[in-house]
């Protein structure tokens, strides 16, 4: 018995001493950009991760919510923020002086809806009556003149008006709201159009598929508009409409309670809408994104259920025999306790390792304004075990009155992880938007220190897109880890000048986003500086 113990004994210490620990993702809130002082509100939507002017500065724009706090957020605007590598910057700004009252949750997308080359912001401000505004236009395109300039739209005396724009309807106090909006060829016919929902319950269009033949670079109204289809006259359910999405050739219009209407365009023509029960109960808040999960080449729609009795991750399924499947694959109640709801929805390859994320806000949650991430970590699409769930940021306010409905998954810096930005799209209280970056998870290997210090080669060797980089410290030091291209440019860093214990630690680096080449990774520490080429081969 003895034997057996002081076996177990060394076993033991031979693992404290080996085994790799590794540490889980961890997201850091880097910067929030605040909402101008001229605002009493929040921000009602943003785009993030453009460069529209060409400088090298990835841009977010976002434009303001009205919550009828009396003051000027009853007019629209919109804000572009600049990253210069250090902090967001306010560089441009413009106000829409023909619309004095608008509505909150503001449709905003962006694209290119006249094929010519020059990217566009497509902003849908939100009707709200009165006898000065009875049908104001509810489509907003405004054009990147290519200038090198940071503005978008036309000059008008140091404002900038939309170098198009549309009613959509020709009748006066039509409540019409698009909620969510995309730009699509959906009719395969080689011309953009823009593809919305409506959340207006006394509207009957319920969907649009609008085209435009030109945008005119002088604003001189001389394009013409086409509603090319929309729900007028056919048989949608009367339920709102709080998030719709386009996949391929078929708009998915998504309703409170629980049913989603599939309307395709096939063989010349648009089908009558196909009605689907039950298949998010209780409905979803703006969380539909359409992505390939598990990399098989065919696209899903995810959804997030948005009452508080069910949060469900979904997956659906549009199948040519079947219809339309919804599977329940992940529960989020117990990351967002108390009646918390999935608000609001993102997705992306945010560590870049090749499994999607889903990264959903939330409303009433506890904890108070809860971000949660699921990554797809498996090969089965139905299971809720190829699903991992964490809670990556909380507390931005702490009123639970928020509701941080606005997520986006974009590149807004110089490292080849994405990062997860959010905000309150309705609510009062000023909320900034948060830039929350990942934290490359590092490895220890063992607790022994080494005796000297190293710096191993990457490994694999060439690599694609992953590698590891694996080093050694025979005392605590000061860590720096960065990568830079073989002309001396930084690309990437990976420990910035962090205390680390004696040991052996793993780092991982993807390169998604980078192209074939050789790179340079370099190891400093306090008394020890390193450099290895590792190559990419794509």
């Amino acid at each position: 018995m003895k034997s057996k113990l002081l076996l177990l004994t060394i076993v033991i210490s031979f693992l404290a001493n080996f085994l790799v620990f590794a540490q889980a993702d961890k997201f850091k809130r880097s910067f929030e950009i605040p909402v101008p002082n001229s605002e009493n509100t929040g921000f009602g939507e943003f785009i993030a991760g453009v460069d529209f002017d060409g400088d090298g500065k990835k841009e977010i724009y976002a434009v303001n919510n009205m919550l009828d706090q009396g003051g000027d957020e009853l007019i629209p605007r919109m804000y572009k923020f600049e990253f210069d590598g250090q902090k967001w910057d306010s560089v441009w700004s413009t106000i829409i002086t023909n619309i004095p009252q608008q509505n909150s949750w503001a449709a905003l997308t962006t694209g290119d809806l006249d094929n010519d080359g020059k990217p566009e912001i497509i902003w849908g401000p939100t009707n709200n009556f009165n006898t000065e505004n009875a049908n104001p236009p509810r489509i907003l395109v405004f054009e990147y003149p290519g200038d090198g300039s940071d503005a978008m739209g036309v000059d008008v005396f140091g404002n900038y008006a939309p170098n198009a724009e549309w009613t959509i309807s020709d009748q006066n106090n039509q409540d019409l709201r698009p909620f969510k909006w995309f730009i699509s060829d959906v009719d395969s016919d080689g011309q953009n159009e823009l593809c919305f929902g409506d959340r207006s319950s006394s509207s009957a269009y319920h969907f649009g598929v609008v085209s435009v033949t030109d945008i005119p670079d002088n604003g001189d109204g001389s394009e013409t508009w086409t509603m090319e289809h929309s729900g007028l006259g056919l048989e949608i359910d009367a339920s709102n409409i709080y998030d719709f999405a386009v996949l391929d050739n078929t708009l998915i219009i998504i309703h409170s309670n629980g049913i989603v209407d599939l309307v395709s365009y096939n063989n010349g023509a648009w089908e009558a809408p196909v009605a689907y029960p039950d298949m998010i109960p209780g409905g979803s808040w703006k969380t539909a994104n359409v992505v390939d999960v598990d990399g098989d080449g065919t696209d899903e729609i995810v959804v997030g259920g948005w009452s508080a009795a069910n949060n469900n991750l979904y997956i659906l399924k549009i199948d040519t025999f079947a219809g339309l499947t919804s599977t329940a694959v992940a529960d989020m109640s117990p990351y967002i306790s108390d009646g918390g709801r999935l608000n609001g929805g993102s997705v992306g390859d945010i560590d870049q390792d090749g499994k999607m994320d889903i990264v959903f806000g939330t409303r009433g949650a506890t904890p108070n304004g809860a971000i949660v991430r699921v990554e797809f970590t498996g090969n089965n699409l139905k299971s809720p075990e190829s699903y991992s769930i964490s809670v990556i940021d909380s507390l931005l306010s702490e009123s639970i009155s928020q509701r941080f409905d606005v997520v986006k998954i974009a590149n807004v810096d110089d490292d080849p992880e994405l990062e997860v930005l959010y905000t309150d799209g309705n609510q009062t209280g000023k909320i900034p938007i948060a830039v929350l970056d990942l934290q490359v998870a590092v490895s220890v290997e063992n607790f022994s220190s080494p005796g000297e210090y190293f710096l191993d080669q990457n490994y694999p060797n060439p690599f694609n897109p992953s590698t590891s980089i694996r080093f050694g410290l025979n005392e605590q030091s000061t860590v720096d880890l960065r990568i830079y291209d073989i002309l001396g440019r930084e690309i990437a860093v990976l420990i910035n000048n962090q205390m680390k214990s004696a040991g052996t630690y793993n780092v991982d680096f993807s390169a998604g986003n980078l192209s074939s080449g050789t790179y340079v990774y370099r190891l400093k520490t306090d008394n020890f500086v390193e450099a290895r080429k590792m190559i990419l081969i794509k």
